[in-house]
């Protein structure tokens, strides 16, 4: 679809989560001002190649044109593309909720790191030179533009643009967005999701949901749109009995190891709260519960000084766990690696493409005493998919084959989105012209869409629902 001459507001979905789950990124146009609402990494099943080429590829837009970039949470998808936009010239703020900036610095510096190894493997393996996506340099730039702004405020950066950030419930200080951009006597509101929260289950961490009730446009994430299956508390109190007896089975009586890959923002700390619900009260659970990732140790330092309250003296009560053994150091985690005595293992990254988890997964795989316990989506064909399919006798690691002999347990309740149910409520009660989905495949959304139209019809409402794809733009 194309915006007609007259429209004065233009929307394109740049990114690869217009058709995809991850790679946020939407431009609006107007006359007077450029801005972007998000601008992420696409992120696949670890096929170095693939990815570095989409995220490297020339923007649709003029990234000097750009007079601010909105990034509602602190996930790769959404925020760690935003670097590249100052490596090709945009010298404009980046807008994110109060709290971000720590955990952003992070992440950003972290992908830095990983696109310089990516870009070294790929010139010894092609031999050409492939330079990285962006630098720290590029990172240090991003992080003095970055601004923060308090939720539930409306902020008036100019004559065209104001905006309030609205709770999400998907991790901490991650937001909704409602942007209000005025063109001549006319204002319109472009509402945004970016991820949701399983408001079924209350997260560590996170702030609470609440939802957004009208806007000209709303831009809706689809997640786990086409997912049948509802985490609710119910599923979660299981799958948490079931991770304490695995562990008490693996490691008490079994005398193996629990390898449990995560994401190394939010997901690994809330998993290690819960390990430490489980057993931190316990004086005879002797089991070292290792956390190894270097980032999310900086993540976790950077919780101390962010959370207030409760979840403040929660998080003091885990991190004084003397079970708990946070390795940084490479030759220490070689060593935990290549030890056979009993031990839980926190470890990045979630789906096995990158980080000290896949040299865990390698490690373990071959024992059937051990177990992997995976919390997270995996995309198909990432080495945590094929894991969990069971389909194959051997594996090939580190240009080795490894058999396949551990356990695997899946435990569907620790998402971190908004499930299917939740969805179709909400955006069927908000009041708009239209519903865009975003952020799931097409087939998904396509199936997500024929309900929610069923829903919007049962509230009597008129919004048309609309299943984006990387051509739609619309004119308002």
């Amino acid at each position: 679809m194309s915006p007609k001459s007259k429209d004065k507001i233009q929307i394109q979905f740049v990114g690869e989560a217009a058709s995809e789950v991850t790679g946020s990124c939407i431009w609006v146009k107007t006359p007077h001002i450029e801005f972007l609402i998000e601008c992420g990494l696409y992120q696949s099943s670890g096929n170095i190649l693939s990815e570095y080429k989409i995220n490297n590829a020339p923007f649709k837009f003029k990234p000097k044109n750009i007079s601010y970039v909105f990034g509602c949470h602190c996930h790769g998808d959404h925020i760690l593309r935003i670097p590249l936009l100052f490596k090709r010239g945009m010298r404009a703020p980046v807008i994110m909720p109060a709290g971000s900036a720590p955990i952003a610095q992070i992440l950003m510096e972290d992908s830095a790191r990983i696109m310089a190894c990516d870009a070294l493997d790929l010139s010894k393996q092609y031999g050409r030179e492939y330079a990285p996506i962006y630098t720290q340099d590029h990172v240090d730039m991003c992080m003095a533009y970055l601004r923060e702004y308090p939720m539930g405020e409306i902020i008036q950066l100019d004559e065209y643009v104001k905006f309030r950030f609205v709770p999400s419930g998907h991790i901490m200080n991650a937001a909704q967005i409602e942007i209000f951009v005025t063109e001549g006597n006319i204002t319109k509101t472009i509402a945004y999701t970016s991820d949701l929260g399983n408001t079924h289950i209350k997260p560590y961490y996170a702030n609470d949901f609440e939802p957004i009730h009208k806007a000209n446009i709303f831009i809706g994430e689809t997640t786990y749109g086409g997912e049948h299956r509802i985490a609710t508390q119910r599923v979660r109190n299981k799958d948490l009995q079931k991770l304490k007896s695995v562990i008490e089975n693996t490691c008490q009586n079994d005398r193996g190891r629990v390898l449990i890959p995560c994401f190394a923002n939010s997901r690994s700390q809330v998993m290690l709260t819960h390990l430490y619900d489980m057993f931190g009260e316990d004086p005879s659970f002797k089991v070292p519960v290792l956390f190894d990732t270097p980032m999310g140790v900086r993540v976790c330092e950077a919780y101390r000084r962010l959370l207030t309250g409760e979840d403040a003296k929660k998080w003091d009560k885990v991190l004084q766990w003397p079970n708990i053994k946070f390795i940084t150091d490479p030759m220490e985690s070689k060593a935990w690696q290549n030890d056979d005595n009993p031990a839980v293992i926190i470890s990045s990254s979630g789906m096995l493409t990158h980080g000290r988890s896949r040299a865990y997964a390698k490690a373990l795989l071959g024992d059937s005493r051990n177990v992997i316990a995976f919390c997270g989506f995996s995309v198909d064909n990432s080495l945590a998919s094929i894991i969990k399919e069971g389909k194959v006798k051997t594996i090939k690691l580190g240009g080795k084959r490894v058999a396949n002999r551990c356990r695997v347990v899946d435990l569907h309740s620790f998402t971190s989105h908004a499930q299917r149910d939740e969805l179709l409520n909400y955006y069927s009660n908000v009041d708009c012209e239209k519903v865009l989905l975003v952020h799931g495949d097409m087939d998904s959304k396509r199936e997500f869409a024929i309900d929610l139209e069923q829903e919007i019809s049962k509230k009597d409402k008129t919004s048309k629902v609309v299943c984006v794809n990387k051509s739609y733009m619309l004119g308002l």
